[in-house]
């Protein structure tokens, strides 16, 4: 069937906030059998995926109906790329698709918002860091209440503590434990959450860790042996690095992180992979409105030392999405890529980019969001004491180029 989802039926999403969702391309927060909002302190696994909302989409995508909760996987289905849709069926094969039991049995788990970065493409509601900046700027679109800002420190503190503690949350992650086959980690930046490593070594200790795949997305800072260890108990780790960018434009993407740093971590990342046969490291490059037209240099740095990479393109904040690009901008990108490719001999490399080609132009920008990146650009750049212009040099002339001077 052209629209099942193995995640509606095995899939769970646990944001940093504790609102359940069925994966992280989801639209819609889950409820409930009576209709109130699944949290991982107040609902257990199986309450979401049984609730009002689940079961309605569940029933839409059985009949052949593009539920919107999905949105984004329909959006870059239509430009002809993979969606996580198509790529979890694919990777959990015929066993599972079959299999209709509504079960947790692939869960992801976004920490709370410990995080020692402060990404240009995030905020406060994925990273602590982000906390002051974002109270002392005030842009378009950022009007936060009056309690935002101890609600996203809160994020922080539901997911700390003591492991003894009684926290409902993991009180739940560890009663599902059983029936887990995939745990997804991710933050803020997981490596730094000493709980889960707690919760792993539980895992081991009650025999379940050789039948689980473990996956963490970590930003590449954070090499700890001792946790590394406890991951070769497991059937399967993926580890995937949020790279964005090599050198300076890396930098300025995931400020405050230093490449130096990252590059040494990752030798490392790429040498346990290759001393033990249960561990595979990659890329995870998120294409933005940032990085769109450096993919080449990008890739051919992973090629060059040996990392598998797999590509994520961003929707939200509209304004780093590609697709608000203004039209002749997105020609210029288009036109410039189609030499490039031209003599790629690299035909993943090649299918990469034209993916995010297709996917850019399959609308119309949106005007509004590319005014709110230039707005964005320049208030953080004053903030962090930091310039686009001369970071992005090749990219900033081909705006000026276009009419869309830069300010």
């Amino acid at each position: 069937m052209t629209t099942h989802c193995i995640n509606v039926f095995k899939g769970l999403r646990y944001s940093t906030g504790g609102e359940a969702s069925f994966c992280c391309k989801s639209e819609m927060l889950l409820d409930d059998k009576d209709g109130n909002k699944c949290r991982i302190y107040t609902h257990d696994f199986n309450e979401p995926l049984n609730g009002k909302l689940a079961t309605e989409i569940r029933t839409d995508l059985e009949n052949g109906i593009k539920h919107a909760n999905c949105k984004q996987c329909w959006d870059e289905e239509s430009a002809g790329i993979p969606s996580k849709r198509i790529l979890d069926n694919k990777n959990w094969g015929p066993k599972y698709l079959n299999d209709k039991t509504v079960e947790p049995a692939i869960v992801e788990l976004n920490l709370g918002t410990l995080c020692n970065l402060k990404c240009r493409i995030c905020g406060p509601w994925c990273s602590s860091r982000w906390v002051e900046e974002f109270f002392t700027i005030k842009t378009e679109g950022n009007n936060p209440g009056p309690d935002a800002k101890e609600n996203y420190m809160l994020m922080v503190k539901n997911w700390q503590g003591n492991y003894e503690d009684d926290s409902p949350a993991w009180e739940h992650i560890e009663k599902s434990l059983p029936y887990l086959k995939q745990i997804d980690m991710y933050g803020g930046e997981p490596f730094l959450v000493e709980k889960q490593w707690k919760m792993l070594k539980r895992s081991i200790d009650l025999g379940y860790s050789k039948d689980q795949i473990l996956h963490f997305n970590t930003n590449a800072t954070q090499f700890n042996p001792s946790h590394i260890e406890l991951l070769k108990h497991f059937k399967k780790v993926l580890i995937s690095l949020s790279i964005d960018g090599i050198g300076k434009r890396f930098e300025y993407q995931r400020h405050p992180a230093k490449w130096s740093l990252v590059e040494n971590n990752i030798r490392k990342f790429l040498s346990l992979q290759n001393n033990n046969n249960n561990i595979h490291v990659s890329a995870c490059l998120t294409v933005s409105t940032l990085n769109v037209y450096y993919l080449e240099e990008t890739l051919k740095h992973f090629a060059h030392i040996g990392l598998g990479y797999s590509i994520n393109i961003l929707h939200r904040p509209p304004h780093y999405n590609i697709k608000n690009i203004p039209k002749e901008i997105k020609q210029e990108i288009t036109e410039y890529y189609a030499l490039l490719l031209e003599g790629m001999t690299d035909l993943y490399m090649r299918e990469k980019i034209q993916h995010v080609l297709d996917f850019m132009n399959t609308n119309d920008s949106d005007g509004s969001s590319w005014n709110e990146f230039f707005v964005n650009t320049k208030l953080k750049d004053s903030y962090r004491k930091e310039n686009f212009k001369e970071t992005f040099p090749e990219f900033c002339k081909l705006i000026d180029e276009c009419s869309h001077e830069f300010p």
